[in-house]
């Protein structure tokens, strides 16, 4: 008999007492296990009462084909490992709400549990391996679930009978009614459709034995219209009054998604401000309920967002009265808002006032550096796909695809998000140099090669690739004119204004060409100096019309012909732009830090005795946080930037006041790594 159709009844003595609710309806209670682990059949079936009859289900999908909408019944849901519980919980509040559903879940997972409890998504959590006095008492509570609803939405299409032993309770019929205001706004969200931001598709690899030349496929999304879809999803989120759950689309991640992709959204940062007002007043209102994981989830979101609030103090003073009552709750809920400063920081006062256990504290201290690994590897994934989606694969060199997908990997990443990310930067690095090598751009082609041999390219593949470069370049090198004519070719493309393009025939083209050829020419001084100068002035004016992008690749491009004090200077102005805008530049050792810089040495570097140093620039925001943040260099290379970076992101600063008015500034920073002795 297939699984899903087994049914169990279990039948008490008929000398044994059984109070029993009245009701008209004379069927049974069914009770839903959903699960593929045929050993929790006979754990919970010893523990059945004889008013219950046990179903057992593989899955989620198959318990909504086969139950009635709006059936009444004990869900027993079997949710380890399961990735997105809140829209599990949705989906069952949608296809009935007389549903009781009760969790099965790893022991230690109970908080996970809490807040669903609250918001009477979920009626109780029962740990696995099943402990027999826990799963009858969140039977009991289920029984007294249902026949609330029942009481207050009617039996529906199933009839039931509900015994229970237990006193009833004046509080459950309000609390039921929340519940169903939940699940009807659940509802009402997925009749609207999901609300979570639907990856890009993926870019073709060009056909096999094609005539055309491979070039590069373009990023199927503007990331404005991404943008633009992301704030219509975050208002919509405020509407619905899905503030900061469920987490994959409430108005919090939404919002804090537009400015990982635009760090100066206006809407996206107004949004959030309006968000911290809601969350403040809501604060209080739970600390009044005596709704303490409550109100510490709204306190420290609303921290989370803007730390500089007034009112914050306000309340954590009420909350360090109650601190005996709150236990770790305060710190739970600083790491669920993603603050993980403020949890290291409530962790050490815990710690000076001996307020919890040492087993504890060092518990939490794991679980922050953990979420705070995690986060960090999440945000710079979400960077790499965002630079893929602007076709910034490889350039600018620490603001690119390749770039990101490098700190992550140092910061720890694994997992089919990241393979999945590294094989797509591979096929368009692919594309890329096979474009660069027909089109003859072979210092192109050298560069992509070194960024596929560092993102993991095969061997086979770089074996290939260096092949059809080797003829390439034998065969241009068969067509062009002997070594005296470069440097009229170089001089003649200097006076067209071809400085760059086209490929394979402009003035630094022969320049390089000369300098490979002949690097003892009289005249190539002469024509670097002024190539090099024009380019410059191209980049300035690309400055001044605010494509930094551009500027910074001229500027790389003349760092080819050699170094100058004006190429030095253009290159700070660009950093600085890219880094703030025109913001006031101040040494950092004059900006007052309101939270320590925790560096963590990278363990591979550690294990093998590697020291090196980073410098750093960024800008510290009028609400003293950090954003912007730019490598400037680096030593050894790929080693220390995702550790220094992650650090300084942490930061937090005093705002500087100008003319009464905070502002931003830029600064920048050295951070040295030496193994400890």
């Amino acid at each position: 008999m297939p699984k899903s159709l087994r049914i169990q009844e279990l039948a008490t003595p008929e000398t044994a007492p059984q109070p029993v609710l009245q009701s008209v309806k004379k069927a049974k209670l069914s009770v839903l296990l959903v699960t593929a682990d045929d050993s929790l059949w006979p754990q919970v079936g010893a523990d059945l009462g004889g008013s219950l009859v046990l179903k057992q289900l593989d899955s989620i999908d198959e318990l909504v084909d086969s139950t009635p909408s709006a059936q009444a019944a004990i869900v027993l849901w079997d949710a380890r490992n399961h990735p997105e519980p809140a829209a599990v919980l949705s989906r069952l509040n949608l296809h009935s709400s007389r549903f009781a559903v009760v969790a099965l879940d790893d022991a230690g997972s109970a908080d996970a549990w809490t807040i669903p409890i609250q918001h009477r998504q979920v009626v109780a959590h029962v740990g696995l391996p099943i402990v027999a006095s826990e799963l009858s008492s969140a039977l009991d509570s289920a029984q007294e679930e249902v026949n609330s609803r029942l009481a207050l939405l009617g039996d529906g299409s199933a009839a039931v009978e509900i015994e229970s032993a237990a006193p009833k309770k004046p509080w459950l019929v309000p609390a039921v009614i929340g519940g169903v205001l939940i699940a009807a706004a659940a509802a009402y969200l997925l009749s609207r459709g999901p609300t979570e931001v639907k990856p890009a598709p993926t870019v073709s690899a060009p056909a096999q034995g094609s005539a055309a030349s491979p070039a590069v496929a373009k990023p199927p999304a503007d990331a404005d219209e991404k943008v633009d879809a992301l704030i219509e999803k975050a208002q919509q989120a405020m509407l619905d009054r899905h503030f900061i759950d469920p987490l994959a689309g409430s108005a919090l991640s939404l919002y804090r998604e537009v400015l990982v992709i635009n760090p100066d959204n206006g809407e996206a940062r107004q949004g959030l401000q309006r968000l911290s007002e809601i969350l403040i007043a809501r604060v209080q209102s739970a600390l009044d309920d005596r709704k303490f994981d409550v109100a510490l989830q709204f306190l420290e979101t609303a921290r989370s967002i803007d730390a500089t609030d007034k009112r914050l103090i306000a309340l954590d003073e009420k909350i360090a009265s109650l601190r005996a009552e709150l236990g770790p709750a305060q710190i739970l809920a600083a790491l669920n808002a993603q603050n993980f400063d403020r949890a290291t920081q409530l962790i050490d006062e815990a710690a000076r006032t001996k307020a919890l256990p040492a087993a504890k504290l060092a518990q939490l201290r794991d679980e922050v550096h953990k979420r705070r690994d995690d986060f960090e590897v999440s945000r710079l994934l979400k960077l790499a796909d965002t630079r893929m989606q602007q076709d910034h694969v490889i350039d600018p060199h620490n603001d690119s695809a390749v770039y990101y997908l490098d700190q992550a990997k140092q910061a720890g990443a694994t997992g089919a998000a990241l393979l999945g990310q590294t094989q797509e930067v591979l096929k368009r690095l692919t594309q890329m140099a096979r474009a660069a090598i027909q089109q003859h751009n072979f210092n192109d082609a050298d560069r992509i090669l070194i960024e596929m041999h560092g993102a993991g390219a095969t061997q086979a593949a770089m074996n290939s690739l260096q092949r059809d470069l080797t003829v390439a370049r034998n065969s241009l090198a068969a067509q062009k004119p002997d070594q005296p004519q470069y440097l009229e070719l170089a001089q003649s493309r200097l006076a067209q204004g071809k400085l760059t393009d086209p490929d394979g025939d402009n003035a630094l083209f022969y320049v390089t060409q000369l300098r490979t050829a002949d690097p003892k020419n009289s005249g190539l001084a002469q024509v670097s100096g002024a190539l090099q100068s024009q380019i410059m002035d191209r980049a300035r004016a690309s400055l001044d019309a605010g494509d930094a992008d551009k500027a910074e690749s001229l500027a790389l491009k003349a760092g080819s012909l050699g170094a100058s004090p004006d190429l030095d200077a253009l290159n700070d102005k660009i950093r600085q732009r890219k880094a703030g805008g025109e913001a006031l530049q101040m040494p950092e050792q004059s900006l007052t830090r309101l939270s320590k810089l925790d560096v963590q040495y990278p363990p591979r570097a550690l294990q093998s005795n590697i020291e090196g140093w980073v410098e750093l620039a960024y800008t510290v925001g009028a609400d003293g946080n950090v954003s912007g943040i730019k490598v400037l260099n680096a030593s050894p290379p790929r080693t220390f930037e995702a550790s220094a970076t992650r650090a300084v992101s942490h930061l937090r600063y005093q705002p500087v006041i100008q003319g009464g008015k905070a502002i931003s500034v830029g600064t920048q920073v050295r951070i040295v790594y030496r193994v400890p002795k």
